[in-house]
């Protein structure tokens, strides 16, 4: 029987969603996103962890990968046990972080790195992907039922 916080319990494994890279669409996409970590039963902080670094990355394609024309982006996010990965790809041009973005700018990508236990950021002719991971533990609390 699957316990409340047991990242192993049975749950939809897998979230796909594309979407304009739109400040509003990405809103929706977080919350998308949060619903699923929500129906895996993962445990508070890890979720706002996942959910920051997966916002932050979406995000980016908004601000970054379309200046002159509108794009999509792509959220896919993965359950295994002992696994959480989300890939965000987008379509778009590469921009590399400003030297001095200003004090209100520039904290994505290092959150991006920080949060997840792993985190690439590949960027290429055809747009950028961002993949993390975290290896999350199985609660060993019992079901407060």
């Amino acid at each position: 029987m699957a316990r409340r916080g047991d990242l192993d319990a049975a749950a939809k494994p897998e979230l796909r969603a594309r979407r304009p890279a739109r400040t509003d669409d990405i809103t929706g996409l977080r919350h998308d996103l949060a619903g699923w970590l929500r129906a895996l039963d993962v445990p508070g902080d890890l979720a706002g962890d996942v959910e920051l670094a997966a916002y932050e990355a979406m995000i980016n394609t908004a601000d970054h990968a379309y200046p002159k024309a509108p794009g999509d982006v792509e959220l896919n996010a993965r359950h295994e046990p002992g696994l959480i990965r989300v890939t965000v790809t987008d379509h778009g041009r590469w921009l590399p972080p400003a030297a001095n973005p200003g004090p209100l700018r520039g904290r994505g990508l290092p959150l991006i790195r920080a949060l997840p236990d792993d985190a690439t950021v590949d960027p290429s002719e055809r747009g950028t992907t961002v993949t993390m991971t975290w290896y999350p533990k199985p609660s060993s609390s019992p079901s407060p039922n």
